[in-house]
């Protein structure tokens, strides 16, 4: 590898030469986390030489802003390069033409994220290269958040005695609203967060049940501004303002469709009612409003004009928990779909990866004997075989791969030779061999990874779901995470 951030054009040909599978991720790697290193990881397991595009500060900040990259690239490029994980690094000039590194290497792999490229660009990515691999977010917060969380815990300081009038504006607020200890979640977690806001004269908490647990935001000042103006609050202090239902949405990430309420201690302003809209939220509950004010009316109006129900929680003081249930999207969790879970049990170990953030079906984390192993596959017996099964065994993707269409002549071609070799090593008289793709409410799978089974009966006949439920099984409970 050369060390001036320069592809370096030699050893890619080599490993060209050599008919290694070229592989090339991008990202600026500010405040390099968790995620971004599994992130490079899976994507030196789609292939057998990986370069890893990096940003230059310069094109950061363009994009970004002045206050990024906190780290700067000498440190980032020297920090990817001592991962060892990656054969060459390159760092992108802020100049650089669209697509350009990609149409230069022209790799056979192209890893990316959803938020990258939209199906359209996509399509015309592949002329470029052999596959465009889409990865999930490999961690729950960004590098943004991460910066966001450490600035306002460093600038709360800048407030004397912020807590205590915080506090009091929240008593204040119980106080109006006429709280009492017979109010029913999310209320009492609602206020509860009021606490994290560092607006000490209208704290605000919004919330939303969202891929089975409650989420919250609260609203946040913006510190970069003259202290003066933040101690003495003038309308400078009030316009850089990060409203709750905004922060709730950053803490979701990239969440296109919202289709679950949305809660907030004071009805959102016009300006967070546009962007709930463009979420697609169709319920907003509150326990306080400013009717006066003129964004108030205008928020209203927006309400009303879109179809959004508004509701005043305190009518009733009551949220119903079958209420909840109803607005979960089993299409939201990652890696899983509740719905066709069979048992308490294999729901449990399903949820339980979910919430760490990884696939029950990475080799790396499945939680039961791989038998053995090829260039594109994993062979485990079910752990959970389907009723009346003798033999079932699974052949599992060794890589996020959750579509057919990511799957290369080599893995079908290995496929079909694991099918047979199964059956002669385990003397398997006859079965069948299910593959399942697809929407999991068609396909019937409960793991969205792409696996196979073969499954020889021990009574006359068997019955292998295909097709799929929309609802969770009646007897099965999605536990919260602890």
């Amino acid at each position: 590898m050369l060390d001036d951030g320069k592809l370096d054009i030699i050893e890619l040909e080599k490993a060209r030469q050599s008919f290694k599978k070229i592989g090339l991720v991008q990202g600026s790697w500010d405040l390099f986390h968790l995620g971004h290193l599994r992130y490079i990881k899976k994507a030196r397991e789609l292939c057998d030489y990986l370069i890893v595009a990096m940003d230059s500060d310069e094109k950061i900040r363009k994009r970004k802003g002045n206050g990024r990259p906190i780290i700067p690239e000498e440190e980032r490029y020297d920090f990817i390069k001592l991962l060892g994980i990656a054969d060459d690094v390159v760092i992108k000039d802020a100049n650089e033409v669209k697509w350009g590194l990609i149409k230069e290497v022209r790799p056979d792999v192209l890893v990316a994220i959803k938020e990258n490229y939209n199906e359209e660009q996509i399509k015309k990515l592949e002329e470029y290269c052999g596959n465009v691999a889409i990865l999930p977010r490999q961690s729950e917060s960004s590098t943004s958040d991460k910066i966001r969380k450490i600035t306002i815990a460093e600038q709360r300081n800048r407030i004397e005695n912020l807590d205590e009038k915080v506090n009091s504006a929240i008593e204040e607020f119980k106080e109006r609203i006429g709280y009492d200890d017979s109010l029913k979640e999310p209320i009492p977690n609602l206020i509860e967060h009021m606490k994290e806001s560092t607006d000490w004269i209208t704290p605000v908490a919004a919330t939303c049940y969202y891929n089975n647990e409650w989420h919250y935001g609260t609203n946040h000042s913006n510190f970069n501004i003259p202290k003066i103006d933040v101690v003495n609050r003038s309308e400078l202090y009030y316009a850089t303002v990060e409203h709750a239902e905004i922060n709730l949405l950053k803490k979701l990430g990239n969440v296109e469709v919202l289709d679950t309420p949305v809660y907030s201690t004071l009805f959102p302003c016009d300006k967070c009612m546009k962007v709930l809209i463009q979420k697609g939220v169709k319920k907003i509950y509150y326990l306080e409003d400013h009717p006066d004010r003129n964004w108030s009316k205008r928020s209203h109006e927006l309400a009303e004009k879109n179809n959004i129900e508004t509701i005043k929680l305190l009518d009733d003081k009551i949220i119903e928990k079958e209420e909840i249930n109803d607005d979960i999207n089993y299409y939201d969790y990652k890696y899983i779909y509740p719905p066709n879970a069979r048992k308490q049990e294999q729901l449990d170990i399903m949820m339980e990866k979910e919430y760490s953030d990884q696939d029950p079906l990475d080799p790396q984390v499945i939680d039961q004997e791989i038998l053995y192993t090829t260039n594109y596959w994993f062979i485990s017996k079910n752990r959970f075989p389907h009723q009346d099964a003798g033999e079932q065994y699974l052949i599992v993707s060794k890589y996020p791969i959750y579509s057919i269409d990511d799957m290369s002549k080599e893995m079908w071609e290995e496929l079909k030779s694991i099918w047979i070799n199964i059956r002669d090593e385990y003397n398997l008289p006859g079965g069948a061999f299910c593959f399942r793709y697809g929407d999991p409410a068609l396909s019937g799978a409960s793991l969205k990874r792409l696996h196979a089974h073969i499954i020889m009966p021990n009574k006359e006949k068997i019955r292998f779901p295909i097709g799929g439920r929309k609802e969770l099984k009646h007897e099965l409970v999605l536990k919260k995470n602890n």
